[in-house]
């Protein structure tokens, strides 16, 4: 119930002119997870990358502003907060993929007005390199997928956020497995090292490359 209360729908529309809307369009809707007290929401970098508007979607049908805080090329993750309260909205506890074991049962969930819940598997971790941003040495990989994984938070059975939706995949299972469809989290585990540059600088270190 507390996870659930603090998924957001998160709705951005990208400014005139938009490199990235050729490849990820100019309006992106995906979810993101409140983690702090002061209703800072983590989510998918790629849905506020040049963002113009920003809102965010509660549970309860409430539609708020919001401004992006961070965009981290080096993990992917994105922050934001809304410009007004978040009323009654307690932040998720954070897990570690250090006890999630393939097999595992998980929650992956997707909020604002079309929220749900769905259950899926925890079926490989591995690295995985996305060639626009990221490499993370240890991506969980889960099946069945769910369609708008965008930035959807993923629990455990303790109701622990233990990462957020990247990609759907058709290799969830690995290069040299039976082809599976699935979903990419990236681990909530690469949050905590560097929430306190992200939330200074808008960035870690790692995303400032000479390219």
């Amino acid at each position: 119930t507390r996870a659930n209360a603090a998924m957001v729908g998160v709705q951005m529309r990208a400014a005139d002119g938009a490199r990235s809307a050729e490849t990820l369009g100019r309006e992106r809707s995906g979810s993101g997870v409140v983690i702090g007290p002061d209703g800072l929401i983590l989510t998918i970098g790629y849905l506020l990358l040049e963002a113009d508007t920003v809102e965010v979607t509660t549970q309860d049908n409430k539609t708020l502003p919001a401004r992006p805080v961070a965009y981290d090329l080096a993990t992917g993750f994105g922050l934001l907060r809304p410009l007004l309260p978040l009323r009654g909205v307690a932040p998720v506890p954070l897990g570690s993929l250090k006890d999630a074991a393939t097999g595992d049962a998980l929650m992956a969930a997707t909020g604002g007005e079309d929220g749900d819940v769905a259950m899926t598997q925890l079926v490989s971790k591995r690295p995985f390199s996305g060639y626009w941003e990221y490499h993370i040495e240890a991506a969980l990989f889960t099946s069945p997928p769910i369609g708008n994984h965008s930035g959807a938070p993923l629990f455990n059975q303790r109701g622990e956020l233990v990462g957020i939706g990247s990609l759907f995949v058709t290799d969830a299972l690995g290069r040299d497995a039976p082809r599976t469809a699935g979903n990419m989290f990236v681990p909530i585990d690469l949050l905590a090292p560097i929430l306190p540059e992200l939330m200074a600088r808008g960035s870690s270190q790692q995303s400032h490359r000479a390219w």
